[in-house]
């Protein structure tokens, strides 16, 4: 047998676990060839292990593949055992690259449930991630996993203290609307924006006490916008009287209420809702922090909804070990690449492109730091 090579290249960091001597395959071929599969419109194992095996001439182009292309099984077997925290780290890396200085730029923190790990009779699927995402980029600068939604809160701090927050302004759903998230942020020189719902029941029906005599006046700032058929209004009100509310009392850095109202119309039909913000911006205007609002759903619109649709995150029916999370961090790792390649056509058309056009493939990896070696 061959001996397999040390991971090299982009994925330096990541340690191979397997017994030396005894491996065909260098643990460097098997990460980039699942990620080149990614990019090239594949969703499984065995998908890829196909692709390989119809573009072996190419990827050698690529890849040493000492032994030939790795079977699906060698693929799904190293993925379940890969360290994620090190393939992570990878991501971290070139996204810190990528962004260089985090001041003024906004931080999204949020969760998602890989749904295609639930088994049967399950309520909750077991593989759950939380994500750092740098909004003005679309870049997902970390994650971690945490065993189930309720255990959200417990994630936050470390995927936090994993980015450089200071200078940033870091947007969290409900769930980390606490008080010690707040003190924790403000610490560390960040600023932050919460939304307000009833897991902080009596602060929540002050906020709203607050702000019902405001819904009747002109807002602060008024955004309208159409896209796809649909109309949206958002009205913006700020509050910065913070001794009329007395459960923000102990509230570190918290100098500012915001009430955001949304109406839509689509295909004849009217929604209307209101939601609370605490933030620690002192000085933003009501069109930044409108701004800041609307970027938080940039996560969910822009990260989340393509792992699902273009990648089908939530159909892969791999379960086991790390196996989900680490292809997880690749398919953020491809979504990043597709995204920053220049080229004016969907993702989705992309991904084909990828599959049929190796110049296309390489070129999307050539964005990687440490450039891909390809031969003539």
């Amino acid at each position: 047998m061959e001996e397999a090579e040390e991971s090299d290249g982009f994925f330096w960091e990541v340690s191979d676990f397997r017994e030396e001597g005894r491996c065909l395959h260098a643990l460097s071929d098997i990460i980039l060839l699942v990620l080149c599969g990614l990019l090239a419109d594949c969703e499984t194992f065995e998908e890829i292990y196909d692709y390989a095996c119809d573009k072996e001439p190419v990827l050698r182009r690529l890849l040493s593949l000492p032994a030939g292309i790795p079977s699906s099984y060698t693929l799904q077997r190293v993925f379940r055992h890969l360290n994620p925290v090190e393939l992570e780290a990878s991501l971290l890396r070139w996204g810190q690259e990528l962004v260089h200085l985090l001041v003024g730029h906004q931080l999204v923190i949020d969760g998602k449930q890989l749904r295609g790990t639930r088994l049967p009779g399950q309520r909750q699927a077991p593989v759950q991630l939380v994500s750092v995402w740098a909004a003005e980029q679309r870049l997902c600068l970390a994650q971690t996993q945490v065993a189930a939604k309720r255990n959200e809160l417990v994630a936050i701090p470390h995927v936090r203290d994993l980015v450089a927050v200071r200078g940033s302004v870091v947007s969290i759903d409900a769930m980390g609307c606490q008080r010690a998230v707040a003190a924790t942020l403000v610490a560390r020189g960040a600023d932050y924006l919460l939304a307000l719902k009833d897991n902080q029941r009596a602060l929540a029906e002050q906020v709203r006490d607050h702000f019902a005599p405001f819904l009747s006046q002109p807002p602060a700032f008024v955004q309208w916008e159409k896209d796809h058929g649909r109309t949206e209004e958002r009205r913006v009100w700020v509050s910065r009287h913070l001794d009329l509310v007395e459960e923000t009392a102990d509230w570190t850095g918290l100098s500012t209420r915001v009430c955001v109202q949304t109406q839509r119309w689509q295909q004849g039909r009217h929604q209307q809702s209101t939601r609370y913000y605490l933030s620690s911006l002192t000085h933003a205007s009501a069109a930044q922090l409108a701004g800041y609002v609307r970027g938080h759903w940039g996560i969910e619109n822009h990260l989340h909804w393509h792992l699902d649709v273009t990648f089908a995150e939530d159909a892969c029916r791999c379960r086991q070990g790390h196996a989900p999370r680490n292809l997880s961090t690749l398919r953020k790792l491809a979504l990043t690449l597709l995204r920053r390649e220049p080229t004016k056509m969907s993702l989705n058309r992309k991904r084909k492109k990828a599959a049929r056009d190796d110049a296309f493939l390489f070129q999307l990896l050539a964005q990687l730091p440490e450039k891909v070696e390809i031969a003539n």
